[in-house]
């Protein structure tokens, strides 16, 4: 025989169950319908920096250009933002990472994801050549200056404790390298009138020998030159000016000769829809234009429009400066100083 109790809670459970599928279904039905129109309502950029370009995005590039864009359209724009070593960056986009927009250390890291079929956008084609700041490269010391570092060939001294990006994840250490080693190619030819390479191998070499710690980018460099570990670092002007503003007991040396690096805005044409072309591009114009460049000097990199950057009494004119071009451009420099002699002299 059947039990009718038994029956009853049969059905009953069936009855809840049907009943919690239905919720259930109803629930994730509603949930994609809203998600959908949160995707149909709001536009997303998914921006990628390097290290030290956070503080500028975050807190005014960014807010103006989303304020720009909604007095433009009425629609609202947010971003997603990641910032880290710009090689590491770059070889976290070839390898599938999402970013649409990249502003970059160095033009090598724009020409490898060119080349891995990611850029098709002409970076050269904008204002500029794509470059959106610059900043020298100058040498943090500790207050006082104890060990009377005054240009780059003091840094290979005996004695001398350095810490230091590392140029395979770093588009700040490839500046770096390039500056030391450019600065005596430059210094000889004045002195000796040719560019004398083994004096700037040797000096190289030295300053190397002195590295007691190797980051890998810029920023955490600086956090553990921030901590007390060694005498100095080679760092881009606006990081050192950022340690001072921030009451860390330094001093910044401009050394007589150095380079100028030039940071890259770059398009990832193939993360992007059709639909997110005008945002984006109405972006990239925005970081040439005056309030990107304003802000840029405010936050002490330079501006690509040089009456800008007289508004910032902290960036002093520069006594010899070069850029990548004296040593051959990307390309050469890339891979005779970075692949080449500093994989040679690292070992």
């Amino acid at each position: 025989m059947y039990s009718s109790d038994g029956i009853g809670s049969d059905i009953i459970v069936k009855v809840i169950t049907i009943i919690l599928i239905i919720f259930i279904v109803g629930a994730m039905a509603t949930f994609i319908f809203m998600s959908d129109g949160k995707r149909e309502d709001h536009l997303m950029i998914t921006l990628y920096g390097f290290s030290v370009k956070g503080e500028v995005f975050e807190e005014s590039i960014i807010p103006s250009f989303r304020e720009y864009w909604k007095n433009m359209t009425g629609e609202e724009v947010f971003f997603e933002t990641t910032y880290a070593g710009s090689g590491r960056i770059t070889n976290q986009v070839i390898a599938g990472a999402p970013a649409e927009v990249m502003v970059l250390s160095t033009e090598w890291d724009a020409i490898q994801l060119e080349r891995n079929g990611l850029v098709e956008t002409d970076w050269r084609s904008f204002p500029y050549n794509g470059t959106v700041s610059r900043s020298p490269w100058v040498i943090l010391v500790r207050e006082g200056n104890p060990k009377g570092i005054t240009d780059f060939e003091d840094l290979a001294m005996d004695g001398i404790e350095l810490v230091h990006a590392d140029p395979l994840t770093s588009g700040g250490a490839c500046w770096s390298v390039f500056s030391v080693y450019g600065s005596e190619l430059r210094r000889s030819e004045v002195k000796d009138g040719y560019r004398n390479t083994t004096a700037a191998r040797e000096l190289l070499q030295g300053l190397m020998g002195n590295v007691i710690s190797w980051q890998s980018s810029a920023r955490k460099a600086l956090s553990q030159f921030a901590l007390g570990y060694g005498d100095a670092l080679i760092t881009y002007e606006n990081d050192a000016l950022l340690a001072m503003e921030k009451g860390e007991p330094v001093e910044v040396i401009y050394p007589s000769s150095t380079i100028y690096s030039e940071h890259k805005a770059v398009i990832i044409d193939k993360n992007i829809n059709e639909d997110e072309r005008e945002v984006i591009d109405a972006f990239m114009d925005f970081l040439q234009g005056n309030v990107s460049q304003r802000a840029f000097v405010e936050y002490n990199f330079r501006s690509v429009q040089e009456e800008l950057n007289d508004m910032n009494p902290d960036l002093p004119d520069v006594e010899d400066p070069f850029t990548v071009d004296y040593l051959g451009g990307w390309e050469a420099a890339r891979t005779g100083l970075i692949d080449g002699l500093f994989q040679d002299l690292k070992g």
